[in-house]
């Protein structure tokens, strides 16, 4: 898959699939790399990292999307 490229770097497999729910939900297919040796192996540095691949041509809204998804603000009035 020489057309993909790595988007972002996630220190868990939790947070990885949350994003490519984001991702897919807005119509960006991705590919999880490192996700099951998150999970069976304990957290020893890159062991414990899951890469997110998109396609060049997704890249920049994936970014964007991404980028908004950390800065949302999740407080909720009661």
């Amino acid at each position: 898959m020489k057309d993909d490229l790595e988007l972002v770097k996630v220190c868990g497999p939790a947070e990885a699939e949350m994003i490519e729910e984001m991702l897919l939900n807005n119509g960006i297919e991705s590919m999880l790399q490192g996700e099951n040796a998150a999970i069976t192996l304990p957290s020893t540095g890159d062991m414990n990292e899951v890469r997110i691949w998109v396609t060049k041509n997704d890249a920049e809204k994936a970014h964007e999307l991404i980028e908004a998804f950390f800065k949302s603000d999740f407080s909720f009035e009661v």
